[in-house]
């Protein structure tokens, strides 16, 4: 599965919520302790220090405060506690000190011509706070983090069967219809969940769409067979009354017809061969491929007063089936000779490319999309079936040709295959 799932997405989404949870917590915890650091314990040691000089003025011995956690020092012309040389030096107010290889926190004030120091020892109420502040708060990251760790395991396990049917709609090679149709029975849903559901629909229009295909392929065959024998007929006809009446325009323009008429056959055979089963690839010259169709077709275009001729610039090879490009070119040129009305139509063979060019009356942009469509044709007289540019797209598609097609009224159209 790609990086870009969506189990690594929710993946990611739950390490940014841990991450995010765990940076809110740890500023928390800065921030509460500056905090208790420079707001209580500041303002406490201020109260204290207020509360021994009440204390001192009703009683000159008031012994200095001295408790597990306070330690208090007065230096006066009366009293005159052992106050360390560090601490004589600081200025008045609240601060830390390295005293005794200890950062404890002083607070420093004078009255008159006495100097109180209180130094406070904030370990032990450290531990307390861890006790009963850190530890809880512990606890408690450890309950979110496996809570978010359960509910992702929960979320991959729910959308595994997704994440499955997706590799398998992916690995199903939708080009090559017998076996267009995903298998989907390795698909572990629950049943009745909303995968299963989706699962069920899928394989079931997959059923339909494959049947659906098969009986035109068939249908395909089936036409294509059985409309050569009533024109082989109609061709021996056509041949026993030219030998009878001698060769009439009428009778050449019905032998076109029929002509063309084959060929369609030909090409929806082949394109129900191809869809069926792959084709056998050579090494097909276009050059040479291109002046024997030039050669076959020359026949229609005479008739039609129209000049077949073919332009090299490279010599170009494609590996593919032969009967396939054969068909291609063959619908691009009876197209051209059909309906350009006059004058010439070349095959131009270039490096990685051929294309048709005519020089007839053209088309405009909405009848160009038009021509593209099945059983559509263009404004010109002639006859024809619509079916020429369709399956020449068709099979461009197949074989990962591009087929580019430009025209203009009154200047021709220009269709090229790009190899």
């Amino acid at each position: 599965m790609k990086k870009t799932g969506v189990q690594h997405r929710i993946t990611r989404v739950y390490l940014i919520q841990l991450l995010l949870i765990s940076l809110a917590t740890v500023l928390g915890v800065w921030a509460t302790a500056n905090i208790i650091e420079h707001v209580l314990v500041k303002q406490a040691l201020i109260k204290e220090a207020d509360h021994y000089w009440s204390l001192l003025e009703t009683n000159p011995t008031q012994p200095r405060p001295n408790t597990r956690h306070l330690l208090g020092l007065l230096s006066s012309d009366a009293v005159q506690d052992g106050v360390p040389e560090v601490l004589a030096e600081l200025p008045d107010g609240y601060q830390r000190v390295n005293l005794a290889g200890e950062r404890p926190i002083v607070y420093i004030e004078h009255r008159n011509d006495a100097r109180l120091y209180l130094i406070f020892d904030e370990k032990r109420v450290s531990v307390l706070a861890f006790m009963f502040g850190i530890l809880p708060l512990t606890g408690v990251l450890l309950v979110i983090y496996i809570t978010s760790f359960l509910g992702w395991r929960k979320s991959r396990a729910l959308l595994s069967p997704l994440v499955q049917l997706s590799d398998a709609l992916r690995q199903t090679p939708v080009n090559d219809p017998s076996v267009a149709r995903p298998n989907l029975s390795e698909i572990a849903a629950d049943s009745g969940s909303e995968v299963a559901v989706l699962v069920a629909a899928l394989d079931g229009y997959a059923e339909r769409l494959v049947s659906f295909v098969e009986r035109e392929r068939q249908f395909t065959r089936d036409a294509s067979h059985e409309l050569r024998t009533p024109l082989a007929v109609f061709r021996a006809n056509l041949e026993l009354l030219v030998s009878q009446v001698g060769d009439r325009p009428l009778i050449r323009r019905m032998d076109d017809t029929v002509d063309d008429m084959e060929a369609t056959l030909e090409t929806l055979l082949m394109l129900a061969r191809t869809e069926q089963q792959s084709q056998q690839s050579e090494d097909v010259i276009v050059n040479d491929l291109s002046v024997n169709l030039i050669e076959r077709l020359n026949p229609l275009a005479e008739r039609k007063q129209i000049r077949l001729q073919v332009r090299q610039t490279a010599l170009l090879s494609v590996n593919c089936p032969e009967a396939a490009l054969t068909i291609v070119l063959t619908n691009l040129v009876r197209n051209a000779i059909n309906y350009s009305g006059s004058g010439d139509v070349t095959i131009v063979v270039m490096e990685r490319a051929v294309q048709v060019v005519d020089y007839g009356a053209g088309m405009d942009a909405d009848e160009l999309a038009r021509v593209m469509q099945p059983f559509e044709r263009g404004g010109s007289v002639e006859g024809g079936h619509g079916l020429g540019l369709a399956i020449v797209q068709r099979l461009c598609e197949r074989y990962d040709w591009e087929l580019m097609v430009s025209s203009e009224p009154g200047k021709g159209t220009e269709v090229r295959v790009q190899f």
